[in-house]
């Protein structure tokens, strides 16, 4: 998994980094093969924005989360998008079933 991570108008942080890095493991269960995560996170008027993209073979997922919280934007983001590729694995094993 390829992980890139963005600042605008926020200082870097290797914390902030880090805790990207341990959730963004999370997706990870999905799939095989090769994964790629562009973190952007930026802030605006005080509310903290997480923007993440994820993309990989047949797969593009987008989410993200506006908080007072950079840790609980990413919290938010991951949560959103470990539903929605849930959500697509659904689709696709239940599509395959036979009545």
């Amino acid at each position: 998994m390829q992980i890139k991570i963005s600042y605008k108008q926020l200082e870097s942080s290797a914390a902030i980094d880090e805790v990207t890095r341990n959730k963004s493991e999370k997706l990870k269960k999905y799939f095989r093969g090769k994964l790629n995560l562009n973190w952007i996170f930026t802030v605006e008027k005080q509310q903290h924005i997480a923007h993440c993209h994820l993309t990989g073979d047949n797969i593009d997922f987008y989410a993200e989360a506006n908080t007072d919280s950079i840790y609980t934007s990413i919290d938010q983001v991951v949560h959103h998008l470990d539903r929605q590729v849930g959500k697509s694995k659904q689709l696709v094993t239940n599509h395959h079933k036979v009545a």
